[in-house]
C-alpha cells in the first residue's frame, strides 16, 4: 500500500494542475522552477501514474491527477475548518443584536483589556440569536433565561425616533404629527405605529419612507440624513452624545422587550462576569451623557439612556468570582 504524501508535495501539484504552467505554479509557491518539476516526478513514480501531459502552452493535468486534486481539497478544506474550530475553541463568543453593537462598540478595547480571548458576533433583531455557540449574548427575554445560561436583565427597551439635525430643521420636524409626515425608515412598522399612539397622535399614520431589516440599518441611513430611524434609547443616548443624531420629539414607548445579559453556565464564568461589568460600565457611562453642547434644549430631552436594573448588579455571585480569579 502507497503511504501517504507529504501535503506540501499535494499543494504543488494542485497549483501546478490549476496554472498549467510550471513557471507560474513556481512563483505562487514560492519555488524554484526546477522544485516543481522534482516534486512532479516524485509523486509520478511514487503513485505509479502519469499526472501532466505537456500541451503548446505548458502542461495539462490528466484524469488521475484531477482526481488526486480534488481528494487534497477536500482534505485542506477539512483541517483549515479543524484549525478554525480548535483555534475558537480558545474564544470566549459574544452574541450580540446589531443595533447594541452601536453603542457597545465603543467599549470592545477596554473589553478587551479584561478579557483578550473575546469574539463578537452580531445578529439582527428578526434573527434568532445562535446560543449554540455562544457563551455570552444579549438577547430580549421574558423572565428567565434559558436552559443552560445564567443570566442579568439589564435594562427594559425604549424606542425613540432619531434623525440629523439638519433633517430635523429641513423638515421642522417639532411635534408628532410633523414626523408622521417625514421620511420613515421602517424596520417595524408595528413599532411605529405604537410610538405615534403614545405620542399622542390621533388617527393612524400613513408610514412612508423605505423598509429596511433592522433598525441599526435604519439607524445608519438616519445619520446620513436619509430620514428618521426608530431605535432604542440607549443606542440613541449614544448617537446624540456623539452629535450624529437628535430626537426632535422628546417622546419614548416601550417595545415590550427587557434586554437581558446571559452567559453558558458551562463556560467560563470569571470570562462572563468581567464582559457583564463591562456592559454595566457602558451603560452606566452612557446614562450620564449628555448631548454636544449647542444642541437646541428640545432635542437634549432624549439624550438618554435607561438606568441598568437594580437587580442586574446583584445577579451574580461576587464571592464566587473571586473565588474563580483567585482560586481561594
Amino acid at each position: 500500500m502507497v503511504g501517504l504524501p507529504p501535503l506540501a508535495s499535494l499543494k504543488t501539484i494542485e497549483v501546478l494542475s490549476r496554472r498549467q504552467r510550471i513557471g507560474a505554479a513556481a512563483s505562487e509557491l514560492g519555488l524554484s522552477h526546477a522544485a516543481v518539476i522534482h516534486t512532479v516526478a516524485r509523486m509520478e513514480k511514487r503513485l505509479e501514474v502519469q499526472l501532466f501531459v505537456k500541451n503548446k502552452s505548458g502542461v495539462a493535468p490528466t484524469p488521475a491527477c484531477q482526481t488526486l486534486v480534488e481528494a487534497y481539497l477536500s482534505i485542506a478544506s477539512t483541517l483549515a475548518r479543524a484549525v478554525l474550530a480548535a483555534s475558537d475553541g480558545a474564544r470566549f463568543n459574544v452574541s450580540v443584536p446589531l443595533l447594541a453593537w452601536t453603542w457597545l462598540s465603543t467599549a470592545i478595547l477596554q473589553l478587551h483589556k479584561t478579557c483578550p480571548n473575546l469574539s463578537f458576533r452580531g445578529y439582527r433583531a428578526d434573527e434568532a440569536v445562535d446560543l449554540q455557540s455562544a457563551d455570552f449574548a444579549i438577547v430580549p427575554l421574558g423572565p428567565l433565561p434559558p436552559a443552560g445560561f445564567d443570566g442579568a436583565p439589564l435594562y427594559d427597551e425604549q424606542l425613540i425616533p432619531v434623525c440629523t439635525a439638519e433633517y430635523a430643521r429641513a423638515a421642522k420636524l417639532e411635534t408628532p404629527a410633523a414626523l408622521a409626515r417625514a421620511r420613515l425608515l421602517i424596520a417595524g412598522r408595528e413599532q411605529w405605529l405604537a410610538w405615534f399612539a403614545d405620542a399622542g397622535l390621533v388617527g393612524e399614520p400613513q408610514l412612508e419612507g423605505p423598509v429596511v431589516a433592522d433598525a441599526s440599518l435604519a439607524m445608519q441611513a438616519a445619520a446620513r440624513g436619509q430620514g428618521v430611524a426608530l431605535c432604542c434609547t440607549v443606542a440613541a443616548s449614544a448617537a446624540i452624545a456623539r452629535g450624529e443624531l437628535v430626537a426632535p420629539v422628546a417622546v419614548s414607548a416601550s417595545s415590550g422587550n427587557r434586554m437581558w445579559a446571559i452567559w453558558r453556565k458551562s463556560s467560563d464564568q470569571a470570562a462572563a462576569m468581567r464582559v457583564l461589568d463591562g456592559l454595566l460600565a457602558e451603560l452606566t457611562r452612557l446614562n450620564r451623557c449628555g448631548a454636544r453642547p449647542g444642541t437646541p434644549p428640545r432635542w437634549r430631552a432624549a439624550a438618554f439612556c435607561p438606568e441598568p436594573l437594580p437587580d442586574a448588579p446583584a445577579a451574580f455571585d461576587r464571592p464566587a468570582l473571586v473565588e474563580l480569579e483567585t482560586g481561594q
